[in-house]
C-alpha cells in the first residue's frame, strides 16, 4: 500500500518489473517500477515542514530488505544500484564536448602550452578522472535479491555504537 497526500494505492509484487537502489551521501532512495504505472521512490529521509527531515534509516533498511524478500518469491523484477548508466554516458559525453571547447578557447587566445588536440585529450582525461571519482562506490550494476549491496543501505546507528564500543573495549 502506497500513500501519497492525494490517494493510496497498491502495487502487487508480481506487477514490479524492476528496483534500483542509490544513494547520495545520507540519502538513501529506492525506486520501485510497477508494469504500466509510474515508478515510486521511497527514501530514508522523512521530510518536515520547510527543509527539516527526520532520519527514518532504521524503517527505511526494514522496508528494503522485506520488500526484496517478497519480490524474490513473487516476482521477476530486475535488481540495480547505483547511477543510471545513461546519465554517467550523458554527462562524460559533455564533459568531453567541453573539454574540447576549453581547448579551442585556449588555442584561439594562444594560452595552450599544447597544440589544441593534445590539450582536449589531456582535459578530457582529467574531466573524466573527476566524473569517475565522485561516483567511486555508485556506478551501475545488477545484484540479486538475496544479496543488496550494503553501501545503498543506511548504516544502522546501533550496530555502529555498538561495534565503536566494542572496539574501545579492546583496546582497555
Amino acid at each position: 500500500m502506497i500513500q501519497t497526500n492525494e490517494a493510496e494505492r497498491s502495487i502487487p509484487y508480481a506487477n514490479v518489473t524492476s528496483v534500483r537502489l542509490s544513494r547520495t551521501r545520507n540519502k538513501f532512495l529506492i525506486t520501485i517500477q510497477p508494469d504500466g504505472q509510474l515508478p515510486v521512490t521511497v527514501s530514508n529521509q522523512y521530510y518536515l515542514s520547510g527543509r527539516a527531515y527526520e532520519d527514518r534509516s532504521r524503517q527505511y533498511t526494514t522496508f528494503v530488505r522485506i520488500l526484496h524478500y517478497h519480490l524474490k518469491e513473487k516476482s521477476t523484477a530486475e535488481y540495480e544500484c547505483g547511477s543510471k548508466l545513461n546519465a554517467l554516458v550523458t554527462w562524460g559525453c559533455v564533459l568531453v564536448l567541453l573539454s574540447f571547447g576549453v581547448a579551442l578557447v585556449l588555442e584561439y587566445l594562444r594560452l595552450s602550452p599544447l597544440n589544441f588536440i593534445g590539450l582536449a585529450i589531456l582535459v578530457s582525461m582529467g574531466a573524466l578522472g573527476l566524473l569517475v571519482l565522485f561516483n567511486w562506490g555508485r556506478f551501475p550494476n545488477i545484484y540479486k535479491p538475496d544479496q543488496i549491496p550494503l553501501q545503498f543501505l543506511p548504516a544502522d546507528p546501533l550496530s555502529a555504537s555498538t561495534a565503536l564500543a566494542k572496539s574501545r573495549r579492546s583496546y582497555l
